[in-house]
């Protein structure tokens, strides 16, 4: 069933969810707050499920992941999903198709790093959460995985939080104007006339 916990769509370890016919496998993904995806560190079915919360840095990382696998050229109509394979010209009727890669180059890079004809399946890193409570003043827990590095809150953690959304601006424009606006909220205040 596609229904998931809270109104989300259960997902599979690519991000697929489960369709009414086996040729439409692969045509639908399902990433962040929509996605049902049960974590790995609960993975027994008889107790109650745990799932992925719906955050930014979930979905961030699922967009990631399924990048790399469309940029990679997998199949994943194919349950695990695999490179897509071509024929050859000269290939005989009964030969094995080979891998879609232009050189061997490619398969030996992938292979050295780690990576076979097979695709990985999704596996989510929590580095932490940041909360900001108000009046300068924020939570954070930075962590890597299950290991917990370190937990500030008050003005450290306010600091901290702003550091980390400073530097997940993408384009530096972006840092730009928005360390403007807070410099500007910091002298004058916040603009509450268009309220």
């Amino acid at each position: 069933s596609a229904r998931g916990v809270g109104g989300r769509i259960n997902v599979d370890k690519w991000m697929r969810p489960p369709m009414p016919s086996a040729d439409l496998d692969g045509s639908i993904f399902v990433l962040g707050d929509a996605a049902a995806f049960i974590d790995k560190t609960n993975e027994d079915i008889t107790t109650s499920q745990s799932y992925l919360p719906q955050t930014a840095q979930v979905a961030g990382q699922q967009g990631a992941f399924m990048a790399r696998l469309l940029n990679r050229n997998y199949n994943l109509t194919m349950t695990p999903p695999s490179l897509i394979m071509k024929k050859d010209a000269n290939d005989t009727a009964g030969s094995t198709p080979q891998p879609m890669l232009s050189f061997d180059f490619s398969k030996a890079w992938l292979q050295l790093r780690g990576l076979d004809e097979a695709a990985p399946t999704f596996e989510f890193l929590n580095l932490g959460k940041l909360a900001y409570i108000g009046n300068g003043e924020a939570l954070s827990e930075i962590q890597i995985g299950d290991v917990p590095v370190f937990s500030y809150f008050g003005s450290t953690g306010y600091v901290l939080w702003r550091s980390v959304y400073l530097v997940k601006q993408v384009a530096l424009r972006n840092r730009v104007l928005v360390s403007i606006d807070w410099l500007k909220t910091a002298v004058f205040g916040r603009d509450l006339t268009r309220f």
